[in-house]
């Protein structure tokens, strides 16, 4: 479990159980209508499911951003290969071990409240604690906050790789 403060509260990262699925689904609903209201589509309409959210949290690789009892956001963390990544029109920053996020989502309740930044900062202390110190992350060309979030957080774009059937904008942290 990792601990972030957000303005005297505690934001933490933490495995996503069972009973925190429907929750956790809710965030990728969310963020899929708040995509819609930009003029995107970040994940077509039959990916993520909720059967995907359970079968990350049967993997152990589902994990969920929160304060008190309350789940702000989701996220899949695969410390490992991504065979999408292996081939990339462009260059990865390392060749060193790395973690990939997928399917990072906020519900509605947590927008405008400054918890992107909180949360990347979690995946990365998660990271370090595991041994690793790289993080890739692919989004869509359309979404821009992502991109900016990215950025802003030490991320730098490397290429265009394939996933989900189509290109997508990879980033890579490397501490």
């Amino acid at each position: 479990m990792n601990i972030c403060l957000i303005g005297g509260k505690t934001m933490l990262l933490k495995k996503a159980e069972m009973d925190e699925a429907n929750s956790s689904y809710q965030c990728i609903e969310d963020a899929r209508v708040y995509h819609n209201s930009m003029g995107f589509v970040q994940w077509h309409p039959g990916y993520p499911t909720l059967a995907t959210i359970e079968d990350d949290i049967e993997a152990g690789i589902g994990y969920v951003f929160t304060e008190g009892n309350k789940i702000y956001g989701y996220c899949c963390i695969i410390i490992g290969d991504e065979p999408a990544y292996h081939v990339i029109d462009g260059e990865w920053k390392t060749d060193r071990p790395y973690a990939v996020v997928h399917r990072m989502a906020f519900s509605r309740n947590a927008r405008g409240k400054g918890l992107s930044g909180k949360a990347i900062t979690l995946i990365k202390n998660f990271c370090i604690k595991n041994g690793i110190e790289a993080i890739r992350v692919d989004t869509q060309d359309e979404n821009k906050v992502m991109q900016h979030i990215l950025v802003r957080e030490g991320f730098e774009y490397c290429g265009l790789i394939t996933f989900d059937g189509g290109p997508k904008l990879a980033y890579e942290w490397d501490q």
